[in-house]
């Protein structure tokens, strides 16, 4: 890519996204903006393909979702492979989409070869995701975050060198704990040998209820919580 070809998404180190498709069962009246399915970024989806995936032509996604990231690689004339334990959000995606995801569970599918991953794992314990076995479901923190560790290892042993990840999450509080899962993914991958690449910050700033959410922040001495970080890493060729 030159200098001069423009991107639809200015590359910056904080992007505010803009209001997508309603979440499935929302009531933002009531019910935290992250109680239901959220849509993967549209920003976010495009500037992963514009600018960290751009030389890349595999694309895998272990948590594949509701089908916005395989149209985009599609669009893009990528080939996605995309995994997911719902069978609801696999339908979904081939309704809105016309998109194939794969129904199978990323602990133990056959990896194909990739050089680019785009994802956006579930959140343990607070977020409604369409399916009985995903790792969300774990009894406890501890053991959500070592399955998700397997899963990210499994993938990143599989990766071709110079392969580039793309991972959104965020942290959160439920009943007064915080969970630093931003701090605890990029861990992950720096165990694994991974160089960081890039962080970005996605601001729900715009779209977020913050003013039905301020009197409980004032009162409990907490902020609002209005982002998410996309984490990019590499893996380095060592040869």
């Amino acid at each position: 890519m030159g200098d001069n070809e423009r991107l639809d998404i200015l590359p910056v180190s904080v992007i505010d996204i803009e209001a997508q498709k309603k979440r499935l069962n929302e009531n933002h009246s009531s019910t935290s903006s992250r109680k239901n399915f959220s849509p993967f970024p549209k920003e976010i989806n495009m500037l992963c393909h514009e600018l960290f995936l751009r030389d890349k032509t595999k694309i895998v996604d272990p948590f594949a979702g509701w089908g916005e990231r395989h149209d985009m690689a599609n669009k893009f004339g990528k080939h996605y492979v995309g995994f997911d334990t719902s069978e609801k959000a696999i339908s979904e995606a081939k309704i809105n989409y016309g998109v194939d995801n794969i129904l199978a569970d990323s602990m133990y599918v056959d990896i194909p070869e990739f050089d680019g991953l785009i994802t956006c794992p579930p959140y343990w314990n607070l977020e409604k995701y369409e399916s009985d076995n995903g790792i969300d479901r774990k009894k406890n923190w501890k053991d959500f975050l070592r399955d998700l560790e397997v899963i990210f290892h499994r993938f990143y042993e599989k990766a071709e060198p110079n392969s580039v990840f793309c991972v959104m999450v965020g942290d959160w509080r439920k009943n007064h704990v915080y969970y630093d899962f931003d701090y605890q993914v990029a861990s992950m991958f720096s165990k694994f040998g991974a160089t960081t690449v890039d962080k970005v910050v996605v601001s729900r700033k715009k779209v977020s209820k913050i003013k039905i959410m301020l009197p409980q922040a004032k009162r409990l001495g907490y902020t609002v919580r209005v982002h998410e970080n996309l984490l990019v890493f590499k893996k380095e060729n060592k040869n």
